[in-house]
């Protein structure tokens, strides 16, 4: 077996909130259920398998450069303990770019299905040494950088990049010819921090024929919702409810091209007469539903 650390990209995701989730599941039986599933689909990645082309192949980008070489699934290495998970891919035949499309794509993918399902993701992306085995044992610098960007930094449900990794990108993309997917994904966030959030996957594949007008409606549809509940369930929580703030104003930033499909989150009371404290109740009685 070879002990010997690689160059690789290393992420660290982490579900916001999961004491409190492990702690609501105690009185709601549908909760359990819900973190089982959740923990469940997360693990089915630990095979390499499942970090596939099919986000990358739909871009023009990848089509003009050759979308073989974005294929990460032999060089890929994913681990999943309790309410983490840890992926890395390994560098070190110096095509960076394509590895981070790829690798961005799908878990912009994954962030976007647990949001649907009412879970708050935010993680850390570097790049470092490191020893991944497929048998789950990890170490090196890579992970504790990944770590500790995920920790300090990240705060909000989104994903961020160290400096380091950005410094290894194609930044900046002077020319069309030189960009590749995941500039759709990343963008500068207002605390300087530069990365995506869970709802960035809607707003790039929203144009890819699988993904119809109807199903696009109903992703965007099921993250208003569970983004007005959890702003309507942290009365006494502002760690949380803050967190909600911020995926809120995100939400309504989306940029969806087709007119119609998504409905702004409005701000408490926008458009009502009498003040209340749920975000539900004003967007029930401004859109009538």
């Amino acid at each position: 077996m070879n002990f010997n650390y690689e160059n690789r990209i290393v992420a660290f995701l982490d579900i916001l909130g999961f004491r409190n989730l492990i702690n609501d599941s105690e009185k709601d039986k549908s909760k359990i259920i819900t973190i089982y599933k959740v923990l469940e689909y997360l693990k089915t990645y630990e095979k390499p398998k499942e970090w596939t082309l099919d986000f990358i192949e739909i871009e023009e980008d990848a089509q003009k450069k050759g979308v073989k070489t974005f294929d990460i699934i032999d060089k890929t290495n994913c681990t999943c303990f309790s309410d983490s998970i840890v992926v890395s891919v390994n560098i070190e035949e110096n095509n960076i770019e394509e590895i981070i499309s790829t690798l961005i794509a799908n878990i912009a993918y994954i962030s976007s299905v647990l949001l649907e399902e009412g879970i708050l993701l935010r993680g850390g992306m570097t790049i470092g040494r490191l020893i991944h085995k497929e048998n789950g044992v990890i170490l090196g610098q890579g992970l504790i950088d990944a770590f500790e960007l995920e920790n300090k930094y990240s705060k909000y449900p989104r994903i961020i990049l160290s400096d380091k990794l950005i410094h290894e990108l194609n930044y900046p993309s002077y020319k069309k010819g030189e960009r590749y997917p995941y500039h759709q994904y990343l963008k500068r966030f207002d605390d300087g921090c530069v990365g995506f959030t869970q709802l960035t996957f809607l707003q790039v594949i929203q144009s890819w024929e699988k993904m119809s007008i109807h199903q696009l409606k109903d992703s965007l549809d099921t993250m208003k919702s569970e983004i007005l509940k959890g702003l309507d369930s942290s009365f006494q929580n502002p760690d949380i409810h803050v967190k909600y703030q911020w995926l809120k104003m995100e939400f309504n930033k989306l940029i969806i091209l087709k007119k119609g499909i998504k409905e702004k989150i409005l701000e408490l009371n926008e458009n009502l007469g009498d003040p209340n404290i749920h975000y539900l109740y004003t967007d029930e009685i401004s859109y009538k539903k």
